[in-house]
């Protein structure tokens, strides 16, 4: 049987030949400062008998399409500042943004025509689609820890794992209820809850309807937030299971032809992103006003979901390395957790991610801003 969220090898080819022929439409692929890429040309200088010497044109700039794991809003403000401070340009990249959402898998389609390179959501995808024969690799890790947990109310707190023993839990479908067995698992405790079917609205968890409501901690608080509703949040994270989150990603081909590409995609956007940490108004008014203005974001929201998105960003490991940087120990303890969820024959950690591309962005620095 399946597992719920695996991809198995017939899925996954069949989305990676259906994807091939969409990826490259202009609809998914919002290009920025053009539509989409076209291939450079350039003219040699004319020559005359008293100049002999030749101008050449400066080199192309590499076109690398970044496939989002969901729509265009904050989540992805380091790529916009980075785009409109020049950082992709200065590393000889011209970056093109393709929006999520919508069933797209990031994995399928970095792994097919016509995109480069990826956020993945979760580092157990990545692992799906490679045992399904994608030749993908893992170049860094956005969130250091999973921004999923659980919002509860004061007086019914959740700090330990002990605390959701017997709890009526709120959850949307399987990959809710998988999440929260793995969780138990890790713990060494066998899972006991009372599963409450809810929606995307965490009203539940104030109307008394569940004790512990399963959210995504950067942007569904935020709904309670508004209203002036006192509210508690833990991370799985915090209740003994990291896992990380929005995983860049690439093909080891298109890595081993293009790295320079790639070194420099990684280096401009990482420092897009040190750059909209120091200026909250300038990543939300690029998302709000340009790269998501089809979408009727609430300056005001985006603003908290970038100040909540940006301590899941952040670890012991990037104050000593840097952002994106992964550890081989947090890494082993989320493969604790995917064998507690079934999943065998998990890869080497060296043959999923390679560290050799932050090494070379970094160049031995902890901050490029």
């Amino acid at each position: 049987m399946r597992k719920p969220n695996q991809i198995s090898r017939r899925d996954f080819l069949w989305r990676s030949a259906v994807m091939g022929g969409v990826v490259s439409s202009p609809v998914l692929i919002a290009a920025c400062g053009e539509d989409s890429p076209s291939p450079a040309t350039t003219t040699a200088a004319p020559t005359t008998t008293a100049s002999p010497t030749t101008t050449e044109a400066p080199p192309a700039a590499a076109n690398v399409r970044f496939q989002f794991d969901w729509i265009k809003n904050v989540q992805f403000a380091g790529h916009y500042v980075a785009e409109d401070q020049g950082y992709f340009a200065a590393e000889g990249v011209k970056a093109h943004f393709a929006q999520g959402g919508g069933g797209i898998a990031t994995e399928v389609t970095v792994n097919g025509p016509g995109i480069e390179m990826g956020a993945s959501s979760f580092l157990s995808r990545t692992i799906d689609a490679t045992a399904a024969g994608a030749d993908l690799v893992v170049l860094g890790a956005a969130l250091q820890q999973s921004p999923i947990g659980f919002i509860y109310l004061p007086d019914n707190p959740i700090n330990t794992i002990e605390d959701l023993v017997g709890k009526r839990i709120g959850l949307q479908g399987e990959s809710g209820i998988a999440d929260v067995n793995t969780l138990f698992g890790v713990n060494g405790i066998e899972p006991d809850y009372e599963n409450v079917p809810v929606g995307f609205d965490p009203s539940p968890v104030v109307e008394g309807e569940v004790d512990a409501y399963y959210a995504f901690l950067t942007n569904q608080p935020l709904a309670l937030q508004s209203r002036g509703i006192d509210h508690g949040v833990v991370s799985l994270g915090d209740l003994g299971w990291t896992r990380y989150g929005r995983l860049w990603i690439t093909t080891r081909t298109y890595l081993a032809e293009n790295r320079d590409a790639v070194v420099g995609y990684m280096r401009a956007g990482i420092k897009g992103w040190e750059h909209a940490f120091a200026d909250n108004e300038l990543a939300v008014d690029l998302t709000v006003n340009t790269h998501g203005v089809d979408l009727g974001l609430d300056p005001a929201n985006e603003a908290a979901q970038l100040v909540a998105q940006s301590a899941f960003m952040q670890s012991d490991v990037t104050a000593a390395k840097g952002l994106f940087w992964l550890d081989e120990a947090t890494i082993e303890g989320e493969y604790e957790g995917l064998r507690v969820s079934g999943k065998e024959n998990l890869p080497a950690i060296g043959d999923l991610w390679d560290q050799s591309v932050l090494e070379e962005v970094y160049a031995g620095a902890t901050s490029l801003y």
